[in-house]
């Protein structure tokens, strides 16, 4: 699962260089849902090297923050929620096209 992702975010990657310099912000946003893709299946992974797996549904979020935080990972667990609110939520769902600054914020 964890080349799946990571062959995810390269995809992303060209999308979003795609969607930049064409200026076309469904591209970016379909980059910003791969990438979230990416994120998510990196940690899922993680978590079956510890014999867990998300919640199904909507419970999935609330459990990789469970398991990140009990691993010790606050600090991942907070990266997590900054690419699900940031790029998952406002970039892709909200259609805000983010810019291109260091820490991924996103602007109408």
């Amino acid at each position: 699962m964890l080349q799946l992702a990571e062959g995810v975010l390269v995809v992303a990657r060209g999308e979003a260089r795609e969607g930049y310099s064409k200026k076309d912000p469904l591209k970016v946003r379909q980059a910003a849902e791969k990438a979230w893709l990416a994120v998510n299946m990196a940690t899922d992974h993680a978590m079956g090297k510890h014999d867990r797996t998300p919640a199904p549904g909507p419970d999935a979020h609330q459990s990789r923050h469970e398991f990140l935080e009990a691993m010790g990972r606050r600090d991942l667990s907070k990266e997590l929620s900054f690419f699900a609110d940031r790029m998952h939520g406002d970039c892709f769902y909200k259609g805000a096209f983010p810019n291109a600054r260091r820490d991924g914020a996103c602007a109408r």
